[in-house]
Formats: C-alpha cells, structure tokens, sequence
C-alpha cells in the first residue's frame, strides 16, 4: 500500500524528511499474526500496522519504497466474491507459469482492476477494508501493464508490472509523476500476500517548467532534510500541503528508463524478494505493538492503528540515541488519503477541511544516553535529579500563569482545564500536562504531554485528539505503561 499510506503519513508530520540519516543494524520485521517477515538493512523509514509493512532503505540508489500487505481470506473473498485458498491460488498460478507468454489473466487476482483504490475509501470501517488499495483511477487510464510469473529460490509469484509515463500540462493543471511499479503475488496459509516496490520521478516537462518558474516546491525535500522542522517549513506545509506530500514521496532524480536505473532498481527489487519469509501465522492473536529499538521493548498501540517510525543518527550528540515515532487510527489516514490523493483536488486543504478529517494521534519519542566524552551533559543531569520534588512544583506552579495568560500565545491557542504536575524521586522524573486547547479561535482539541526519563533514558508523548475529550485512553496513557526503571 505504497503512496496512499506511507506518503500521507509523511506529508502529515514532515517526520521522514526531518531527519535524513538514519542509523539502525540489519533488522527482521515480523508479524506473527499474518505469517511473514521481512530483512531489511538499514531503513530510513519504516511504517506498519496489523496486517502490513513498509520501508524506504536508506542507501536505496533508486528511492524506491517497498512494502508488503497479508490479506486474509475473509477480506479476499469479501473482495472478489469468491471463497480463496492457498491451494486454489497455487493452481492457477501454475497454470500461469506454464504459459508461453504471459497475457492479462482471467483469475481476479492477477487483474490489476482488483487492487484498484476504492473511490470512497473514507467509509473504510476498518484496516482491513483498504488492503487491496495499490492503484489510481489515473493509473489505470494512463499506465500500460505487463504481466509475468517468478520464481524466487522455492517460492513463486504472479507479477504485475505499471509503467506510467506522467503528465505535465500547465495549461489543464496536470502534473503526474512517471512511476514504475511491481506487485509480487504469492499465498500460503490461506492469506494473500502481495509485496510491492513502488518508485516515481518528475516528468522532465515538470522539472523544465519548474525551473522557468523559478519554483522552489522541487527543493523542499532538501530543505527538509538540511534543516529539519522548523517554523519556516511548518509554514510552508500549512500553505502548500499538496507541495509538501510531492516532496516527501520518495521521487528519483533520473528518468525512470535509464538503464543504469533499471538495473538498480531490479537489484533492488530481487533484495526485496529474498529477504521474504513465510511462516504458519500465530493464531493467538496477540496484541499489535511497535518496536522501540532505542528502549528495546514493545509498546502496545490499538489494533487498527498505523505507525510510522525512524531512528535518527545524532552526529553531534555524543551517547545519545533516539527513537521517533507517530501513530494514528488507519481510518483517518485513509480519510486523508481520500482527499490528498484524489486527482481532482489541484488546490490547497482549507483549516476547516484538515480539522474536520482529523480524529487523533500521538508523537512519540523515546531516548537513551550513554555516559561519552561530554561530561557536561552527565554533570547537567545529575544537578536536574538532585533538585527536590517540591521545589520542581513550585518552579511549575509559577511559571504556568505565565504560559496560560502570555498574550502572543492566546493569538493562535488558548490553555483551559490545564492541569500540570512533576514527580522526582531521584530515580525518575515525570512532568505531565494536560490541556483543553482552543486553535484560532475556532478549532478545539484535547492535549495530553508526557515527559518521562531516569538518568539514561526516556521518553515523550503527546496526544492530540479533535474535541474536548480524550478518544482512545489507551493511547492516552500510554507514556505511563512503559518501563523505565527495573523490575523489583
């Protein structure tokens, strides 16, 4: 489920540009509910949620995103209307190998139309319903398909492939990225497993007429990455959304037809095949959790959310290591899809367009330090613990007046209902706040931040839900499940 997932969720917190450089060792991605893993080497993003995977590696020479989806029978049958099986799968794609040339195919699954994005994907109940989403209406107009049958060490798979030319007409406002795409199609233990190698470039009438307009929106990438998040490149998003998500889809620099290109790519693509494995899924169905590699453990989240994580390489921190992370209910990052991809849509998302397709999430960033070079930061942390409890929430409860009343903040939100407090005991820290916030006068939310840490390591959270109440208290709360301190 590449750009209708991945790319929106980026496009929505800026996270996997913020931070070019990642560091994290070779990695296995499993999901046991749906019986499949997945190597990578060293990703620079890294999406999941029950059900799917998806990564960009970090050295890709192609900027091609990868992911692979695990489609239960129930969803597949509720798709085609017919009852599927492994066995039923393995037939008639043998049948397909034994071919001489390969031509679109009657079965349903080895039909592109099948995995064709719904057009009203908003309705989406659940995660599930939108597993098949792969490809746009303008895809199926504009790109030309083929079709062949691979074998993979013992494995075999039914392969789609799109090409898309794109289109730039300034005139008509057309602007489609070229993409180059294949979906591998494989079964075991009565699942559909499809895994896709998505990869785009700018039209070379796009770049020309980019160039002649002197538009900056081709940078942006770059300046996300020079710069990060700042108040200039939030400014940019709030007022170019549509620029900010073609920045962040993972775009290529060459046209798509270079040989040289080619032959990375389908490195690339056999890489993503052998680092496949399948497995008799877990029938226990345990609970969907996100890996924190900097705290190494398991942090639960609601199973029919999405999260999207990194872990930046801090150069110039010395022992420090961190984990981001955002996650969100997946019908709400298809409710943005639905908009943000819709070919249609050639203008910018209003404020009151973004808030009413808002519903909640939560930042998440965990840290850990490592006593280096630097005795200045062990110094500083040792002087923050040694600090009494009391005189922490005097130094609160003073300086909270002063944030709720400050009149350049009452410009863009007012604080209601905060309630701060801070706990110390000399091992851990924890300042929390909570917040009823009105935005512009008009947007109402509930807030709830979460800063915990002992002298090497912590975390921070923030929960934003729409309204004035919290949504999914598990989520809310979940800062306060996770463990810092050994276990007596």
């Amino acid at each position: 489920m590449r750009k209708n997932l991945s790319a929106v969720m980026a496009s929505l917190i800026i996270l996997g540009s913020a931070y070019p450089v990642f560091a994290a060792p070779k990695n296995v991605y499993t999901d046991a509910d749906s019986g499949f893993a997945v190597k990578t080497a060293n990703p620079s993003i890294e999406y999941a949620s029950r059900h799917s995977y998806g990564f960009q590696e970090n050295d890709s020479r192609t900027d091609s995103f990868n992911s692979v989806v695990a489609i239960p029978a129930d969803v597949v049958a509720k798709k085609t209307g017919l009852p599927f099986s492994t066995k039923e799968f393995q037939a008639q794609l043998a049948a397909e190998m034994k071919k001489k040339s390969a031509v679109e195919s009657e079965y349903a699954l080895f039909r592109p139309e099948t995995y064709q994005s719904a057009n009203k994907k908003a309705d989406y109940e659940t995660a599930e319903d939108s597993l098949f989403d792969i490809f746009r209406e303008e895809d199926m107009e504009n790109g030309v398909f083929s079709y062949e049958t691979k074998t993979v060490g013992k494995r075999n798979y039914y392969v789609i492939s799109l090409q898309s030319p794109g289109a730039f007409d300034k005139e008509k406002d057309i602007d489609r990225n070229a993409s180059d795409v294949k979906l591998y199609l494989t079964s075991e233990n009565d699942i559909l497993y499809v895994a896709e190698s998505y990869c785009s470039a700018e039209t070379e009438e796009a770049k020309k007429a980019a160039a002649e307009a002197g538009n900056k929106d081709t940078s942006l990438k770059e300046t996300y990455q020079e710069n990060g998040i700042s108040m200039k490149t939030a400014d940019d998003a709030m007022k170019n959304p549509t620029a900010v998500q073609k920045a962040l889809l993972p775009l290529t620099e060459v046209p798509l037809t270079d040989p040289g290109f080619q032959k990375s790519l389908q490195k690339e693509r056999e890489g993503l095949l052998k680092g496949l494995s399948f497995f008799k899924p877990d029938k226990k169905k345990a609970a969907f959790e996100m890996n924190d590699p900097v705290l190494k453990q398991k942090i639960v989240l609601p199973n029919d959310w999405l999260y999207l994580r990194g872990t930046p390489n801090l150069k110039d921190m010395d022992g420090v290591k961190l984990n981001i992370a955002w996650a969100a209910p997946h019908t709400m990052l298809n409710k943005f899809a639905t908009v943000c991809m819709n070919s249609n849509v050639k203008r910018d998302l209003k404020p009151d367009e973004i808030y009413d397709l808002y519903d909640e999430s939560v930042f998440f960033t965990s840290y850990s330090y490592k006593k280096g070079k630097d005795k200045n930061i062990s110094d500083l942390i040792d002087e923050i613990f040694n600090i009494p409890q009391a005189d922490m929430q005097k130094a609160l409860d003073e300086a909270m007046p002063s944030l709720l009343n400050n009149e350049n903040l009452k410009k863009y939100a007012v604080l209601s209902n905060t309630k701060a407090n801070i706990l110390n005991d000399g091992k851990q820290i924890q300042f929390s706040l909570a917040s009823n916030v009105k935005v512009m006068d008009k947007y109402d939310f509930m807030t709830r931040g979460v800063l915990r840490g002992t002298k090497d390591k912590g975390l921070f959270s923030l929960y934003v839900a729409k309204g004035d109440k919290a949504k999914t208290e598990a989520v809310l709360n979940m800062a306060d499940k996770v463990k810092l301190l050994p276990e007596k």
